[in-house]
């Protein structure tokens, strides 16, 4: 990797390359290769692509790799499949749309539909209250 960059050429490469050991000791070798592929292709953001990486920058990057390994290797959820719903009546919800506008016969006729529902049958009294 340290060819790559040539205004790297004064450095020891032996020092440097000791130095990415010790900072990816650790690490999956896969993680390695494509963080190092990365910077020698000029992927890696915020890097000036004329020097070799830091020891620190070439980890963190190694890092953010093995992160990626992992999601990608990670089972992936399937959506559930819909299951199918009745339709509403046409009719239905036009008593709906009448009660919702103020219609008291519409909110009369809901409340004989569903008898058990409270909300239903107060909106209803109320509607039979007023009308009186």
């Amino acid at each position: 990797m340290l060819s790559g960059f040539p205004a790297s050429a004064g450095t020891d490469p032996d020092m440097q390359i000791r130095a990415y050991l010790v900072a990816v000791e650790g690490l999956p070798a896969e993680a390695v290769w494509r963080a190092a592929k990365r910077f020698i292709s000029g992927q890696v953001r915020d890097h000036n692509r004329a020097f070799a990486p830091s020891s620190a920058s070439f980890a963190e990057e190694c890092r953010h790799q093995q992160a990626a390994i992992e999601a990608e290797r990670r089972p992936r959820l399937e959506a559930e499949p819909e299951v199918p719903r009745p339709k509403v009546p046409a009719y239905k919800m036009q008593l709906l749309r009448d009660a919702a506008n103020g219609s008291r016969n519409a909110k009369r006729e809901l409340a004989r539909m569903f008898p058990d529902n409270p909300i239903i049958a107060r909106a209803a009294r109320d509607a039979q209250e007023a009308a009186k």
